[in-house]
C-alpha cells in the first residue's frame, strides 16, 4: 500500500509541474528576481521593516518615531504591491494557492484527527 500511495504522490508532483498555474507562477518569480524595479522597491520595504523594528525596540508604539517608521513600511510595501509584476505575480499565486488547498481538503477532508492522540 506504500508503495501505491509514493507512487500517486510522485504522479501528483510530476501533474503539479506540469500544471500551466504553477508554470506561470515560477515564471513570474524568476522575472521579478531579476527586474531591478521590483528588487529595489523591495529592499526600500526590507529597509523600512528594520527600521520599524528597530522603533519597537527602543520606542513605545504610541511614539512619533514608530508611527512614522510604520507610516513609511506602510507606503513602501503599498508602492512594491502596485507594481504590475507584482501584481501579476500575486494573481498567479492566488490561483495556485487556490489549487494546493482543493488538492489538501480532497486529501484530508476524511483524515480522523483522533488518529494522532494529544499528550496530557
Amino acid at each position: 500500500m506504500n508503495e501505491n500511495i509514493y507512487s500517486k504522490a510522485e504522479c501528483l508532483k510530476e501533474l503539479l509541474k506540469k500544471d500551466e498555474r504553477v508554470i506561470r507562477l515560477n515564471e513570474l518569480e524568476k522575472k521579478m528576481d531579476n527586474d531591478n524595479e521590483v528588487i529595489s522597491l523591495a529592499y526600500k520595504k526590507d529597509m523600512a521593516a528594520v527600521k520599524y523594528s528597530d522603533a519597537l525596540n527602543h520606542f513605545s508604539e504610541e511614539s512619533d518615531e514608530v508611527k512614522s517608521a510604520l507610516k513609511e513600511l506602510h507606503e513602501t510595501k503599498l508602492n512594491l504591491d502596485k507594481h504590475p509584476l507584482v501584481q501579476e505575480y500575486l494573481k498567479a499565486y492566488k490561483e495556485v494557492r487556490e489549487l494546493y488547498e482543493e488538492i489538501n481538503k480532497i486529501l484530508f477532508a476524511n483524515f480522523n484527527s483522533d488518529l494522532c492522540p494529544k499528550e496530557k
